[in-house]
């Protein structure tokens, strides 16, 4: 067995082959393999695989964020309405104790001018 082997005897997962096919299947751009191809680098099935897994992660992970996006806009929300598109300094006003701890818990799910009005009122979690 060589050091380039596996257990196996199977060739080493190659991580830029990975990544590659996993960036094919994320762009929907087969044409993303024509350097492998160009390049004589075959694809194992071991590579392939990882690539799936990876790819099929990374799609649970982005419906569990947006799920949580949803949630915390839920909260933010809370059932009132508005006559006219809220800026993020409406949605907070009001907002229950129950309310902010529930989107400390959220966070990260918040965009960029939520988590600052989060901070603003609230402080950034982690820090207090």
């Amino acid at each position: 067995m060589t050091d380039r082997e596996d257990d196996a005897g199977q060739p080493p997962v190659r991580p830029e082959v990975v990544q590659a096919i996993f960036s094919a299947l994320t762009d929907m751009d087969p044409g993303k393999l024509a350097p492998l191809e160009a390049a004589g680098i075959g694809i194992t099935p071991a590579e392939q695989r990882q690539a799936d897994l990876l790819f099929a992660a990374s799609i649970e992970a982005s419906f569990d964020q947006r799920e949580r996006f949803v949630r915390a806009m839920e909260v933010l929300i809370g059932g009132r309405t508005f006559p006219e598109p809220p800026g993020w300094a409406e949605l907070f006003d009001g907002l229950s104790p129950e309310g902010a701890s529930e989107l400390r818990g959220l966070y990260d799910a918040l965009p960029d001018p939520g988590r600052a009005e989060y901070d603003r009122r609230y402080g950034r979690p982690g820090e207090i």
